[in-house]
């Protein structure tokens, strides 16, 4: 960037006041802002689910324990599940006073293979409720307390960084300090491309920053415009944002 580049240089239209500028989420803004809430809201709902269905599918692993009845069912099924966690899964079919019943469950892998369409199995049923059912050869699974305890975490952990980047992007249009930058390079990754620049401060030293770019992202050595934080320089974006943008 040369130095009469800097003198003629202008800022985008509405960035040159210096008092605190009027700031709105873009569509992309309030996307992110939604999901955010979503995550917070919908996180201690669905520990909360977690927590009880863990409860209950111990509750009744216990009962099939205590107070189950045995009885001979006949396998209607066997099969392998073709997803990531590869299951070995059996279905089978029981009668209780003239009702037939039925079961699904995961097999443990040295059963499985043993395991026969037509072949006989014994099960344990609940006594009134025949639909709680499981094989007697091993013991039905209860999903863990602690399940529900983290699972929301890994929702409220990226509700949290996206809070945090549309905190970030409203603090520096509404109070950053707009100023001549150069691209330096460009990355493209899964996510889109990495822009990296130098930009100038008032004082004239120069600083690098990187932000994300978007689908049209500026070539080597044009110029752009980069909003910065006066107090901490190192905190700074490309202009325009993609969540925010000046209320005018």
């Amino acid at each position: 960037m040369t130095t009469e580049k800097i003198s003629n240089w202008q800022p985008p239209d509405g960035l040159g006041r210096s008092s605190l500028r009027p700031v709105r989420l873009t569509i992309a803004g309030r996307f992110m802002a939604g999901l955010v809430v979503a995550f917070v809201i919908g996180a201690p709902a669905l520990g909360a689910f977690l927590v009880n269905r863990g409860r209950h599918e111990s509750s009744e692993r216990a009962l099939l324990r205590e107070q189950g009845v045995g009885t001979t069912a006949e396998i209607t099924r066997v099969w392998r599940t073709r997803d990531e966690d590869q299951r070995y899964m059996t279905e089978y079919r029981f009668s209780v006073e003239g009702r037939e019943f039925t079961g699904r469950t995961p097999v443990p892998r040295k059963i499985w293979s043993g395991l026969a369409v037509g072949a006989s199995l014994p099960v344990r049923y609940l006594p009134g409720r025949p639909h709680i059912n499981h094989p007697a050869a091993w013991e039905r699974t209860a999903m863990s307390e602690l399940v529900g305890i983290f699972v929301p975490f890994t929702l409220l952990l990226p509700a949290a960084l996206l809070a945090f980047q549309l905190r970030k992007q409203m603090r520096l249009l509404s109070e950053g300090r707009a100023a001549p930058g150069t691209v330096t390079s460009l990355r493209r990754t899964d996510k889109g491309t990495i822009v990296k620049y130098e930009f100038q401060l008032l004082s004239g030293a120069a600083v690098k920053g990187r932000s994300q770019g978007g689908r049209k992202s500026p070539g080597v050595g044009s110029q752009i415009c980069v909003l910065y934080d006066p107090d901490n320089p190192r905190r700074n974006t490309a202009y325009p944002l993609p969540f925010v943008r000046l209320d005018r």
